[in-house]
């Protein structure tokens, strides 16, 4: 049962890691629960270390992948259906948007759609960590062991330059006001460019990441406002109008608003941060 779990939110200790990650996370369950849920899309990607029972994720009832261990997804349009039974004890690393390339130094959009095990890029990860923590049950040494084997990893060099902090800065806080066209134009960018830096460092094009930020904002506005209207909504979230905003709506949940709304909120949604 969902209302067992209990996720706490931990910050980033190492100075550079504070520039690649959000903030770690960890679900942990006294007792045997069953999660099936929807696991929605999302702009970043969360590195999952996975110390209980397998999860298996699927986008239909054909397609069920069981990564083994340390795994993540990469970013997607559509959601995922999560399943996992047990006694739960399961550590996040979110990662800013930017912040994975560094590590993996792989263009991200290699993994679109994809549930990856970190071992098959990263040799050896998966073992160094569990080697370290076995002898432990405290979180903050835990996090302390995963940021010494993170820091060992991360390519300094492939750090997004200053430069391109500014872009993704510029375009954020533009974005709502001009088409992805007008702001090449008008922050001198030539489109192909800032295609393969999205691409590149995050995984998905400009415009799918507005349309997931918008999204994010859209569910993170439904939740806390009593108003309802799918009008008002549509507006305050800069979508053309009410049709647009329930197409893209169901796109990425599957449901229309309304079907949202009756359902259990995502996994993504339901957990709670102390």
């Amino acid at each position: 049962m969902l209302n067992l779990l209990q996720t706490i939110r931990y910050p980033v200790r190492h100075p550079m890691l504070k520039r690649l990650i959000k903030y770690y996370w960890v679900t942990e369950t006294k007792s045997s629960v069953d999660v099936n849920h929807k696991l929605l899309p999302v702009s970043n990607i969360d590195l999952i270390l996975n110390f209980s029972s397998p999860i298996r994720y699927s986008k239909d009832e054909k397609t069920k992948v069981v990564p083994r261990g340390f795994h993540f997804n990469g970013i997607s349009n559509k959601y995922y259906l999560i399943n996992q039974s047990g006694v739960l004890r399961v550590l996040g690393i979110s990662f800013f948007p930017t912040g994975l390339f560094p590590i993996l130094k792989i263009p991200i959009s290699e993994f679109k759609d994809e549930t990856v095990e970190i071992d098959l890029i990263i040799k050896g990860f998966t073992e160094n960590i569990v080697d370290k923590i076995n002898i432990t049950d405290s979180i903050h040494t835990i996090i302390k062991i995963i940021e010494t084997e993170v820091v060992k990893i991360v390519d300094v060099s492939r750090i997004p330059r200053k430069e391109i902090y500014e872009v993704f800065d510029a375009f954020n806080q533009n974005i709502n006001d001009l088409s992805i066209n007008d702001f090449c134009k008008q922050y001198g960018i030539n489109q192909r460019q800032i295609e393969r830096i999205f691409n590149k460092y995050i995984g998905i094009s400009p415009k799918l990441f507005y349309r997931i930020n918008r999204f994010q904002e859209t569910v993170n506005y439904f939740k806390k406002s009593n108003n309802n209207s799918f009008t008002s909504l549509a507006y305050n979230n800069n979508y053309y109008d009410q049709t647009h905003f329930i197409k893209d709506f169901k796109s990425f949940t599957g449901s229309t608003p309304t079907e949202f709304l009756n359902q259990n909120s995502s996994i993504k949604q339901i957990i709670k941060y102390y």
